[in-house]
């Protein structure tokens, strides 16, 4: 096939680099800025959509293109349509269900029904975030060797273990609020470096587009029900808007059900804009490896895998801590302050070390995926419940039956669903 990079081309690579980075500071530039920083509504958003991009980001170009192929802008479409689905199941949950959920003044068997299923939603979030902070640390670890070029997973899982041992102990210690600031910044940093690589990426198509070079590479795919179990594990890949339904002590529902939706909808555009420029570079992908975005991002500008290194770097470590910092928060409110946060922290810690040494980065996804598929089921259900009930304000048995199927559809996910890091059929 034809060359595609544009870095590589004489006189047009330094253009790129250039555009690049100018693109990357005025994102991060504005970002910063007194208006933003002082903007309540996207504050409200910034929080579940760095969630939704985070690691997903990182992984889901050279997943798709070996899962599907020329079909991932499709399956890429889907996945995002199926997760703002589920996501209206957590934002009705917001607007009618955590009144009674969260309440100690509803004491009837609807009401009791209710607080149960969300003590179990609580209890497998926090799960699924303590299997999570192991990967997230392990793909920093990754990213971090890259750097030096250097692949050794000994050494990998050796600086994931290092680091999930400090936030622990300072956690336990210190507690992580202090370190809870680091994440405003990593945020602003790893948009301003997606809206810097989709740029060199724009620059790419309309490259090849005016030069009449512009054709997908040959890649042979099949569909079957292997495809379809990974599909469904890919899902996951958009997890993260939940995050909305525990930011009440900061925003109102009106705003956090906003926040949700919003960030939702910038993060699927993200995706979808990304997966679509990217497709003219899906053969430079060889194995798939956890940074095999690298390869890719070779391809669009000299300075593209630097930025993506810090990005993935410095957000990784702020999403370790921010999911250590909720796994604490809901294992309290789950056991109603029997247990404190701060001793949930060191269990993280000791989990994370055994996840690290047993098991290979994309088993750990795999656990992590399905506790996050049956997160989202429990939600589905309450929500479906609710509709159900007869004292709901507006009862609704279509849409107590919507809610039931998507929980159906996230149980499948739990069951069925292949992660989709894996690619091993």
């Amino acid at each position: 096939m034809p060359d595609v990079s544009l870095a590589s081309i004489d006189g047009l690579g330094w253009l790129t680099n250039g555009l690049v980075i100018a693109a990357t500071l005025t994102i991060f530039a504005f970002l910063l800025s007194p208006a933003m920083r002082r903007s309540r509504p996207w504050q409200a958003t910034v929080t579940p959509l760095a969630s939704i991009i985070g690691s997903g980001f990182l992984v889901v170009a050279p997943l798709l293109a070996h899962m599907v192929g020329h079909w991932a802008l499709v399956a890429m479409l889907a996945i995002v349509l199926v997760a703002y689905a589920v996501g209206g199941a957590v934002r009705y949950n917001i607007q009618h269900v955590e009144a009674i959920s969260d309440s100690e003044h509803h004491t009837g068997a609807g009401a009791k029904t209710l607080k149960w299923l969300e003590r179990i939603a609580k209890v497998l979030l926090a799960l699924a975030y303590v299997i999570a902070i192991t990967f997230y640390l392990e793909l920093l670890a990754a990213f971090l060797l890259q750097l030096f070029d250097v692949q050794d997973s000994t050494l990998q899982k050796a600086i994931g273990t290092a680091l999930v041992i400090f936030i622990g102990l300072y956690g336990y210690w210190h507690g992580l609020k202090s370190l809870e600031n680091l994440e405003k910044y990593s945020v602003n940093t790893k948009l301003a470096i997606i809206a810097g690589f989709l740029c060199g990426l724009a620059i790419v198509n309309v490259h090849h587009v005016f030069a009449g070079t512009w054709a997908l590479p040959r890649m042979d795919t099949t569909w079957d029900f292997t495809t379809v179990r990974k599909l469904l594990g890919a899902f996951l890949i958009v997890q993260g808007f939940e995050t909305c339904r525990y930011m009440g002590n900061a925003y109102k529902k009106r705003e956090r059900v906003s926040a949700m939706r919003n960030a939702q909808l910038i993060a699927g555009v993200i995706y979808f804009a990304f997966i679509g420029l990217a497709s003219i570079l899906f053969g430079s992908f060889g194995e798939v490896s956890e940074t095999g975005i690298i390869s890719l991002s070779e391809q669009v500008a000299v300075v593209a895998p630097f930025l993506l290194i810090i990005g993935a770097v410095t957000a990784q470590f702020s999403a370790a801590v921010a999911d250590t910092l909720a796994s604490g928060g809901l294992v309290e409110a789950a056991t109603f302050g029997k247990l404190g946060h701060r001793p949930v922290y060191l269990a993280v810690m000791l989990f994370s070390i055994v996840l690290f040494w047993t098991g290979h980065i994309f088993t750990i996804i795999s656990y992590a995926s399905r506790a996050f598929a049956a997160y989202y089921a429990v939600q589905c259900v309450m929500a479906a419940a609710h509709s159900a009930m007869a004292d709901a304000p507006q009862r609704s048995f279509a849409k107590a039956s919507y809610f039931t199927c998507l929980a159906l559809l996230m149980v499948a996910t739990a069951i069925l669903g292949i992660p989709a890091e894996s690619v091993d059929n």
